[in-house]
């Protein structure tokens, strides 16, 4: 009975919230990021570097750590305004960081400023208003810093996907899990969509496992992003093709 009137509830507050592009669920159905890591520790995945590419203020880096404590981490990030608080991180968690945005190779790449600073990304060509970021790869960084694998890459990159997936070929070969927000349109010129990341990354071994956080257009609805979760394609999840 319980169970039952929860339903009810929960039906008719989705039907006021549906106007809205809201949706109650239940908790262990709602896609989280918290959830998402969960999962990936309660299968056994344990990376020994986490490697955080766009990693902000270091936010998504501290949730990582709780389901991951063991982890060494390394986080990109270009922006100056946000070396202050990467530095405390430096200091609390021996997070390290490097002042620079992941690309296929070392140089500058223009980037665009959002004012909440967490829009910010590559700039498409004729974009007003840019600052140059310096460049550096994933796999030189590594090797620099001499950190161990398995790896665990986490991309917010806003279309630069494929760029920084080239820089890391090396990283990749030992990588157990990645954690790529993905989206449903084209960000700049020659980004990809959802559906051809995953085939992208399948060619080279990896495949979808999970997903988090689908973020729908406020105007009207429509998908816009995602963070979705690939493993090796060797993996014991794929061995089974049964939905029990």
């Amino acid at each position: 009975m319980a169970d039952s009137l929860l339903a009810r509830a929960r039906h008719t507050i989705n039907r006021l919230l549906h106007p809205l592009g809201a949706h109650l669920s239940r908790p262990d159905r709602v896609f989280d990021m918290d959830g998402m890591l969960a999962r990936a520790a309660a299968r056994g995945v344990s990376p020994r570097t986490w490697i955080d590419v766009g990693a902000s203020d270091g936010s998504w880096a501290r949730r990582a750590h709780r389901h991951f404590p063991a982890a060494k981490f390394l986080l990109f990030e270009p922006l100056e305004e946000r070396i202050a608080a990467l530095e405390r991180l430096r200091a609390s968690h021996g997070f390290d960081h490097v002042a620079a945005a992941a690309g296929a190779e070392p140089g500058a790449v223009e980037f665009v400023i959002a004012a909440d600073l967490d829009g910010s990304g590559v700039a498409g060509a004729g974009t007003a208003a840019t600052r140059s970021v310096k460049v550096e790869t994933i796999d030189r960084a590594v090797a620099e810093r001499g950190l161990p694998g398995p790896y665990a890459l986490k991309l917010d990159t806003h279309g630069y996907e494929l760029q920084v997936l080239e820089g890391a070929a090396r990283t990749l070969t030992q990588a157990n899990l990645l954690v790529i927000e993905a989206y449903n349109f084209t960000l700049i010129p020659g980004s990809v969509r959802f559906h051809e990341l995953c085939a992208w990354l399948e060619a080279r071994g990896f495949r979808c496992c999970d997903l988090a956080d689908p973020l729908r257009r406020p105007g009207d609805g429509v998908l816009w992003q995602m963070d979705l979760a690939f493993v090796p394609a060797s993996s014991p999840l794929f061995s089974r093709q049964s939905y029990d």
